[in-house]
Order: C-alpha cells, then sequence, then structure tokens
C-alpha cells in the first residue's frame, strides 16, 4: 500500500496529487513561525480575529487524503497550514491574515500552493475540479449540525450548480452521501432553499480558488462539529465517510465535465 508523503517548506506541507481534488486545512497546525508574535487584533478595518486552533482536522485531512487514495486508486492534492492560527489565519485576506512582515512568506507559501494546484488539476482536466477547505467549528445553537458546508450561498459552486442545479441534494450528491440517509449526519443548510448560515458561509480559501472566479475550480468549506471531531471513534467513522463522499462525489461530477469528446479542451495557466 502507498501511504502519502508530504513536502513542508515555510511551515506548509502538501502533496501534488493525481485525483483531480484539493484538500485543505488552514487551521490544523501547531507551529509557531520564526520572528511572529501573536496577532493583536488591532487592524479596525479586519473582523475580530479568533486565535482558536481547529482541533484534529489536521489529523482528518490527512486520513481523509490517504483513504481516497487506498479506496480509489489515486491521491487528492493536499495543502496544509502548519503555523498555529494565532500566528497567521491562512484563511483571511492577506490585510487581515497577519500582521508583522516576517509572516508573509509563511502566507505566501501556503496560498501559491494551492494556486498552483488549482492551475495543475484544470490544465488536467479541462477547467474542472473540486477544492475542500476542511474546518472546525462548535455547534451553532440555533443551526445544530454534524457539518455546515459554505459556498457562499452557491457562489464558489458555481460552474457545478451550473452544469447540475441539484448536484448537492440529489441521492448521490454530496449531502446525498452523508447525510442522514446515508451516512447519518445532519447537515446544514437542511434544504435548498435555506441560506447558508453566515457564521460559517465560506471565506477567503473558497472565494478566491472557487469556480465564482474565471480561473477557479468549484471550492466547499467544511466546518465539522466539535462533537465529531473530538470523539475518537466519531472521528474516525467521520474520515471513512468523507473519504466515500468525497471520491465518489468526484468521480460522479469531475469525470462527467471533464474531457469532452474529441480531447481536451485547452485551459491555460494562471501567469
Amino acid at each position: 500500500m502507498w501511504t502519502i508523503e508530504y513536502q513542508e517548506d515555510n511551515l506548509v506541507s502538501r502533496h501534488p496529487g493525481a485525483f483531480p481534488v484539493i484538500l485543505c486545512c488552514p487551521h490544523g497546525g501547531s507551529e509557531q513561525p520564526e520572528g511572529v508574535p501573536e496577532r493583536s487584533g488591532s487592524n479596525p478595518d479586519c473582523r475580530p480575529i479568533s486565535k482558536r486552533r481547529d482541533n484534529h482536522t489536521l489529523e482528518i485531512t490527512t486520513r481523509v487524503a490517504q483513504r481516497i487514495l487506498d479506496v480509489f486508486g489515486e491521491a487528492p492534492y493536499v495543502v496544509i497550514a502548519e503555523f498555529h492560527r494565532k500566528y497567521i489565519d491562512a484563511n483571511r485576506e492577506r490585510k487581515c491574515a497577519f500582521e508583522v512582515p516576517a509572516a508573509q512568506k509563511y502566507y505566501d507559501e501556503y496560498h501559491n500552493t494551492i494556486r498552483s494546484f488549482v492551475d495543475d488539476v484544470r490544465v488536467e482536466t479541462g477547467g474542472v475540479g473540486l477544492l475542500f477547505d476542511i474546518h472546525g467549528t462548535l455547534v451553532i445553537p440555533e443551526d445544530e449540525a454534524d457539518l455546515y458546508l459554505g459556498t457562499d450561498n452557491k457562489k464558489t459552486v458555481a460552474r457545478l450548480l451550473q452544469f447540475d442545479p441539484q448536484a448537492l441534494w440529489r441521492r448521490r450528491g454530496l449531502r446525498g452521501f452523508l447525510g442522514p440517509e446515508a451516512a447519518g449526519y445532519i447537515i446544514s443548510p437542511k434544504r435548498p432553499d435555506i441560506p447558508e448560515n453566515k457564521e460559517v458561509d465560506g471565506g477567503h480559501t473558497v472565494k478566491t480558488y472557487g469556480s465564482s472566479t474565471p480561473d477557479g475550480v468549484d471550492a466547499i468549506q467544511f466546518e465539522i462539529a466539535s462533537t465529531l471531531r473530538d470523539d475518537r471513534d466519531k472521528r474516525t467513522a467521520l474520515i471513512e465517510n468523507l473519504a466515500y463522499a468525497i471520491g465518489n462525489f468526484a468521480a460522479r461530477y469531475i469525470n462527467a465535465q471533464s474531457i469532452p469528446r474529441g480531447g481536451r479542451p485547452s485551459v491555460p495557466r494562471r501567469s
């Protein structure tokens, strides 16, 4: 069995895969970048900061990637911020992500890696791919769920929904594979006509690399409730279910869109 290996530069671990899926983990790291103090949150142009680490999301990301390889025969692309969120928030725009110049190279390493992987996927498939940004959250009292999906209210999956408006909701769609009738999870939003919860409706990464942009791929932010992440048995089951759902969903929709008859279209790289 092949085990996924990671290369690390500037506290960013990455694996260039073959499966046209990118897994990102911005808030699971624990390292302090050299010369970078904790953020103070003093920039008045930025919303209040969070310094909380998303516990177990790094483990979930790497184990989901490995299970995708084990089950589907190809590894996804993976990008992990090893630095702690209290120093740099990789899921914010640059001006709000860090506060000292020494932090820039770590932030840029993370986003340049994602950009490179998105470009690689688009070239390989003719412009189609999926990005999953993996986060952790507390259960939101007024919207109790196990998993919260954020797409900037469908904007970051615009291409996917143009191809199939019910792609996320079908029995063999993403929610179908993970929902109560299959894997047993409660997913927010609970119906197609309900807006995404504004607390977890998709951040900087999915907005930057999603298909709302001309050089993006379809991107979804996964917010995993602490009730699943902090229980070892539930976490193990979740990893298996996520790998199955992501792999099958990708195989169903990317293959259907990517290579038309007559050959693969040319997709220019971002300069």
